[in-house]
């Protein structure tokens, strides 16, 4: 079977992977590595962070990738 990963432009709604994160242990365990890859915690921003935050390229970008590589936990 082939998988195919589409991702969306700038506006993805990169908070709706907390509950995600929050009752999925591989999924928080992604996250976790997202933070230290990126060298910041960029849960901390998608989570909790202001919409000003989000919207910075250098935190948009790698959210919405971890966002739908957080997705690709829970099916997969």
């Amino acid at each position: 079977m082939k998988k195919l990963y589409v991702f969306p432009g700038q506006r993805s709604p990169a908070r709706h992977n907390k509950d995600f994160y929050e009752n999925n242990p591989a999924a928080k365990l992604l996250f976790d590595e997202a933070d230290a890859i990126l060298g910041f915690f960029i849960t901390d921003i998608m989570f909790n962070g202001t919409e000003e935050a989000l919207k910075q390229t250098r935190v948009t970008q790698p959210a919405i990738f971890w966002h739908f590589s957080g997705n690709s936990c829970i099916y997969y």
